[in-house]
C-alpha cells in the first residue's frame, strides 16, 4: 500500500466515522453532517489534512458522499457530478482558457460544490475565484465547509439559480444544469427562454443565466441532457444561442457513465457573442470516448487540438 493511499483511506474513514457519531448525536441528514464533519478535521486534525493532498481531500469527500448514499434515501438533485465529468470538463475550460492567469468561475445550480472542486484541482495552475450558486440550503452550507476542507476559496450564493444573480462579468460558467420544469412562472416570463405558457424548463432558463453572468467572449461549459435540441421548444433555444454566443462544441459524454440512452448527457460550450470581435466557428461535435480506452481517447484529443488550431489559433 502506498502512503498516498494510507493517507486518503485514513481521511476517507475518519470523515465517515465522525458523519455516523454526530448523525447519532443530532439527528440531522448525513448529509449535512458530512459538512460538520469536514469542519471538525479542519479544525481539529490538521496533522491529517496536511499530509493529504487537494486530490486526496477531494477523493475522501467524494468517496464519503458516495457511501452516504447508499445509507440514506437522497432526492435526485442530492447527486455530486462525478469527478471523471468533472475532470473532462475542467480540462476542456484549462484548454480554451490557456493564457488567463486569472480567472472567476462560477458554477450556477453548484450543489455540494463537488464539479468546483473538480475543476479546480485541474487548473491549479491558474488563480481561480469561485462562486457558486446554490438554492438549497443543506447543500449549499455543505459547499462552504468543502472550501474550508480544501482550503480553496468558494463564494457561496444561497440563493435560487435562475433568479437575477448577484454577479456579472465571470471568464467562465460551469453548471451541470438539474433537468425538469421552473415552478416560478412570474420569473420565467421575465426571461427570454421562458414559455408564454405553462412552466419553463429549467436548463433551458439556466443556459440564459449562465451567458447573462459572462463577460463579453467568455466561455460557459455547461452539462445538459444529450437531447436537448431535440423535441418540441427547441427553436427558442437555437435562436438565443445564436443570436447571444457562438455555439463552440457539443461533446457527448461516454455511454458507460449512464444508467441508460435517455439519461445520457453532453457538454455544451458556448462563448458570449462580444461586439465586433466574436467570429464564428465551426461547431466541435464529437463522443468523448470512455475515459478507460487511452487509445480512443488519444484520438479525440488529437480532434480536439485540430479543432482548437482551425478556430482558436489565438487561444
Amino acid at each position: 500500500m502506498t502512503q498516498e493511499e494510507t493517507v486518503l483511506e485514513r481521511l476517507f474513514q475518519t470523515l465517515d466515522d465522525k458523519t455516523k457519531s454526530l448523525n447519532k448525536e443530532n439527528g440531522q441528514s448525513l448529509i449535512e453532517n458530512l459538512g460538520l464533519a469536514m469542519e471538525d478535521v479542519y479544525t481539529n486534525q490538521r496533522d491529517l489534512l496536511e499530509q493529504a493532498t487537494l486530490q486526496d481531500r477531494r477523493k475522501a469527500f467524494q468517496f464519503t458522499y458516495l457511501s452516504l448514499l447508499q445509507q440514506e434515501d437522497i432526492q435526485a438533485n442530492h447527486q455530486i457530478t462525478p469527478d471523471s465529468i468533472g475532470l473532462i470538463l475542467g480540462f476542456l475550460a484549462q484548454r480554451f482558457l490557456k493564457n488567463k492567469d486569472e480567472m472567476h468561475v462560477a458554477d450556477i445550480a453548484s450543489g455540494a460544490g463537488h464539479l468546483s472542486a473538480s475543476i479546480h484541482e485541474v487548473m491549479m495552475e491558474s488563480t481561480l475565484m469561485h462562486h457558486l450558486v446554490e438554492v438549497d440550503p443543506v447543500l449549499s452550507r455543505v459547499s462552504v465547509h468543502l472550501a474550508n476542507f480544501l482550503e480553496i476559496p468558494f463564494d457561496v450564493y444561497p440563493q435560487d439559480a435562475i433568479m437575477p444573480l448577484p454577479f456579472e462579468e465571470a471568464d467562465v460558467v460551469v453548471g451541470d444544469l438539474p433537468i425538469g420544469y421552473y415552478p416560478i412562472d412570474e420569473r420565467s416570463q421575465q426571461m427570454t427562454l421562458g414559455f408564454k405558457e405553462g412552466h419553463s424548463y429549467s436548463h433551458h432558463l439556466l443556459i440564459e443565466q449562465a451567458v447573462a453572468a459572462l463577460r463579453p467572449s467568455g466561455f460557459a461549459f455547461l452539462i445538459v441532457p444529450t437531447h436537448i435540441f431535440e423535441g418540441d421548444k427547441v427553436k427558442q433555444l437555437q435562436n438565443f444561442i445564436a443570436t447571444e454566443t457562438e455555439m463552440q462544441a457539443f461533446l457527448n459524454l461516454p455511454k458507460t457513465l449512464f444508467k441508460n440512452e435517455k439519461a445520457r448527457k453532453s457538454i455544451l460550450i458556448l462563448q458570449k457573442k462580444e461586439t465586433n470581435v466574436t467570429r464564428p466557428v465551426e461547431v466541435l461535435l464529437a463522443n468523448i470516448p470512455d475515459f478507460k480506452n487511452p487509445q480512443q481517447f488519444q484520438a479525440f484529443l488529437q480532434d480536439l487540438n485540430s479543432w482548437m488550431e482551425q478556430n482558436h489559433s489565438e487561444l
